[in-house]
């Protein structure tokens, strides 16, 4: 059990003041998993060190009973000159631990290799994490204090992180802070919400994280502070909120971000498509491959011009290169997307929604959405398609536009519908996988389903801005429907492509139920 009492903590910098604990007194149960929530910048990883006993509190005092761990995921708990076998020994030894065997632990779990052997200094802030994560699971707390850890490393480590944490929670506590509220439901069972300088405890953690989302709801400040916390996400406005369309390929998903690009209340950034996390995790590679020459070719030929040429040519060089930037962004570390919020927010005032609507967002995995989903409290938009016409309008659109006739169409759906193992060249066509990758973010709430068929109309749109709690979408605003562009699909072909995508239509059916629109019960019919 921890106590607070009267705990203060005060920051005096250049004649500010900082408070960030405001005569706290809350009590820690023994054996429970806190998730400690709140804004960036409001302290939490201030109070896990005070906890730690890292950081000494301004007045009053911490009391605990049991053994607490150095908090993890914190850079200041290692010695940066030392290596991550010298942490791991001087740790062992100060807790009076077996020193091998906490070594064989460490570098087993944490997966450093020859780092494992050089300064921390030299480490990434995810290698630092692994480091401080394995150190401390290899000991025995009573209470463990964790700080955004479970977030490093790839979806293998993350995976094994929670097993060894959650294996922890049979016999011990923990307070936990973290941005991402699936991982906090899925680590916690408490809750405790900090905001300027107070902690109110909940014994449920869904009522701390209501109590987060009204605040966050309800705030009025544009920017946060300038400092970052370590292990803390990065920094977005507090009146925004972030929407990640995931329309796939042949729907109406770009009138939908036509839609939304003319009204007030959306800011999208200079690019139409950023296509920053579908490359960042090798999707469409080309895109940044082609981004990153045209920066190069538009440096060398900037040189041998002079007057208004080369000034148009240092436009476009400030331009692509910012665009650029965002794919040479670090793996991991809080300053990881810093590139790519710099440039979706450039030029946004008050809008209260903040827009990235890339189709091929729709192939990313599990693991990609739950981050994007810590970035702005985001949000998502997804167009879906009748699965058998949506596959017919892709294969139509992958011909040649000069050449392509309604038999060449015809042919390669025969061949998918002979060898259905083809379909792996159209990965878009598992619409279920998509259902299930976002089923995992925990949040039904926080994503909005249209149908391409409902598409062209206001009402259409309603649904959608009720979402994002904007005003409907005026009328002036709404460019004209596109014509679909793909011949007819041939009854045979239809009802044979119907028969191979039957998974698709039964993860619809499961999902949406009553609410898919007429064309997707043909096949039903058939």
């Amino acid at each position: 059990m921890i106590t607070l009492q009267n705990l203060t903590k005060v920051f005096r910098l250049h004649g500010r003041t900082k408070i960030v604990a405001d005569n706290i007194n809350a009590t820690f149960p023994s054996g429970v998993s806190v998730g400690l929530l709140g804004r960036n910048g409001a302290g939490k990883s201030t109070l896990l060190k005070l906890i730690a006993g890292t950081t000494h509190p301004t007045s009053g005092k911490i009391l605990s009973q049991g053994s607490v761990s150095f908090p993890v995921g914190l850079a200041s708990a290692l010695h940066g000159d030392m290596t991550g076998a010298q942490n791991t020994r001087f740790v062992a030894r100060i807790y009076g631990a077996d020193t091998d065997a906490l070594m064989h632990y460490v570098e087993e779990f944490a997966e450093l290799d020859e780092h494992f052997h050089l300064p921390v200094r030299s480490y990434s802030s995810g290698m630092r994490g692994r480091l401080t994560f394995g150190i401390n699971m290899g000991l025995k707390f009573d209470t463990y204090l964790v700080d955004e850890i479970t977030a490093v490393g790839d979806a293998a480590f993350k995976k094994r992180s929670r097993d060894v944490f959650l294996d922890r929670m049979k016999d011990s506590g923990a307070i936990f802070v973290s941005h991402s509220l699936g991982t906090v439901r899925e680590m916690c069972t408490a809750g405790a919400y900090l905001e300027n300088g107070k902690l109110e405890y909940f014994d449920d953690v869904e009522e701390a994280i209501e109590r987060y989302m009204s605040s966050v709801d309800n705030s009025t400040t544009h920017h946060m502070p300038g400092q970052k916390q370590a292990g803390e996400r990065i920094p977005f406005p507090y009146d925004a909120r972030m929407l990640f369309g995931l329309g796939l390929p042949q729907t109406r998903i770009d009138w939908v971000s036509d839609c939304l690009r003319r009204h007030r209340a959306c800011h999208f950034g200079k690019t139409r498509e950023p296509h920053y996390f579908d490359t960042r995790n090798g999707i469409l590679p080309v895109i940044a491959h082609r981004r990153l020459k045209t920066t190069q070719q538009l440096a060398t030929r900037m040189q041998t011009e002079a007057g208004e040429t080369q000034r148009n040519t240092l436009r476009l060089l400030r331009e692509v290169s910012d665009l650029a930037a965002i794919h040479s962004a670090p793996e991991d570390g809080p300053d990881r997307h810093k590139a790519y919020l710099d440039y979706i927010l450039t030029g946004r005032k008050t809008q209260p929604v903040v827009c990235d609507i890339t189709p091929s967002y729709c192939l990313l995995g599990a693991d990609t959405l739950k981050e994007m989903a810590g970035i702005g409290w985001a949000r998502f938009v997804c167009v879906l398609r009748d699965p058998a016409d949506r596959l017919w309008a892709q294969i139509w659109d992958s011909l040649p536009k000069q050449t392509r006739t309604l038999e060449d169409a015809r042919d390669i759906a025969e061949q998918l519908i002979r060898s259905p193992e083809r379909l792996i060249a159209y990965p878009e066509a598992d619409c279920g996988r998509l259902f299930r990758a976002l089923e995992e973010l925990d949040a039904p709430d926080r994503i909005c389903w249209l149908f391409h068929e409902e598409l062209g109309t206001r009402e259409s749109l309603r649904q959608l801005c009720d979402f994002l709690d904007i005003p409907n979408v005026p009328t002036v605003s709404m460019p004209p429907l596109p014509e679909q562009a793909e011949p007819e699909m041939p009854p045979a072909v239809s009802a044979a492509l119907r028969a191979a995508l039957a998974p698709q239509y039964k993860a619809a059916r499961t999902k949406f139920d009553t609410r898919l629109p007429e064309e997707w019960s043909r096949e039903q019919k058939q």
